[in-house]
């Protein structure tokens, strides 16, 4: 009876591994003309640089998120063509780029993988676009870099846990339920070190990941970043599995996971002036929409886009929303098109 127990378990794990892919089946499958492979001291790193249709035009760098690749922002990139050269890339250990040696994935770390790239691509006055664990390096790349931002899109920023922000809501909440304006960064609150918290519940069953990673669980979490999951295609379902599937990436991702951090109230520099655009999905479940009022505390000069029947993949699910916003902001990013108000979310529809 044990021996047929054990060979049951033993072909159900047969059935159920998924190897990593060739790296080299997987960039001739996913690279364009205008892919290379920038060395850095790190890591070398996929990046693909898409020149403007028309010059002079402004240079647009932008980062994926968590688990994703460059490839999240093809439609953005499609649309931008006309209006700026383009430059994306796979942050190390994720998509085609190769993972750092040191395996240190804190944003120290990431922000200094993110200088080395941008000088190696000679990229020094710019605008930067992130997504979800890329909004937040985009955010902390600004304030340490700002002279070289001349605009930040934020979409769906990831950096707070929603416990987090409910703290941070008690005690900034007057009493008619808004919130009240930003304190000095001295306040106990916001150097808080309980606010130091691991920013994703990574379960035990999270391992098993490193060796069997069926395409249906992918499309699970798929649908979760998505409002309306009809929108999920056959070609994106299959993206995702393969990058996921790339060499090293899920032990990598795991580690990400790990050591990901949620950001320390403190974090934003007071007096933060670069030209700032908030981009949400109304219907985001992975970072909710009630984190947008936090963020415009925090970035009180920002203005504010949210996006109806929109999930938390903006930039796949309504490009060219999302894209019409970007583009107004960077033609006048006073506009009154934009919400600005602090603590209010209400969209600002596009015409």
């Amino acid at each position: 009876m044990r021996l047929i127990f054990f060979m049951i378990m033993l072909l159900a794990g047969l059935l159920l591994w998924t190897p990593d892919s060739s790296f080299d089946h997987l960039k001739a499958f996913y690279e364009t003309p205008q892919s290379e492979l920038v060395p850095t001291p790190e890591s070398l790193i996929f990046a693909e640089d898409n020149p403007a249709s028309l010059e002079p035009a402004p240079t647009v760098v932008l980062i994926h998120g968590m688990g994703s690749s460059l490839q999240t922002w093809d439609e953005w990139t499609r649309l931008l063509k006309p209006h700026a050269r383009v430059l994306r890339f796979d942050l190390p250990g994720l998509g085609l780029s190769s993972a750092p040696a040191s395996k240190d994935y804190s944003d120290q770390a990431e922000l200094k993988r993110l200088e080395q790239f941008l000088a190696r691509k000679k990229v020094e006055h710019f605008i930067l676009a992130g997504h979800d664990l890329g909004a937040r390096l985009a955010w902390r790349y600004t304030s340490l870099h700002p002279e070289n931002v001349t605009h930040l899109v934020l979409l769906s920023p990831e950096g707070f846990t929603q416990q987090t922000v409910d703290a941070f809501k008690k005690q900034m909440e007057g009493a008619d339920g808004t919130l009240l304006n930003v304190p000095s960064l001295n306040a106990p609150l916001l150097n808080s070190p309980s606010l130091n918290v691991p920013l994703y519940n990574t379960p035990f069953y999270l391992e098993l990941m490193r060796f069997t990673l069926p395409k249906w669980l992918v499309k699970i979490w798929l649908e979760s970043a998505y409002a309306d999951p009809s929108l999920i295609t056959e070609q994106t379902l299959a993206r995702y599995h393969d990058m996921l599937l790339a060499p090293g990436v899920r032990s990598h991702l795991i580690e990400r996971l790990s050591q990901s951090k949620a950001m320390d109230f403190s974090a934003p520099q007071e007096g933060f002036t670069t030209p700032t655009l908030l981009i949400w999905g109304e219907n985001d479940l992975i970072t909710p929409l009630s984190q947008l009022d936090v963020y415009q505390h925090l970035l009180p000069l920002a203005k504010t886009w949210v996006l109806s029947n929109t999930g938390h993949l903006i930039q796949e699910e309504n490009a060219p929303e999302s894209i019409k916003a970007f583009l107004a902001f960077i033609k006048n990013p006073q506009s009154s098109e934009f919400e600005s108000r602090p603590g209010n979310s209400t969209s600002a529809k596009p015409n």
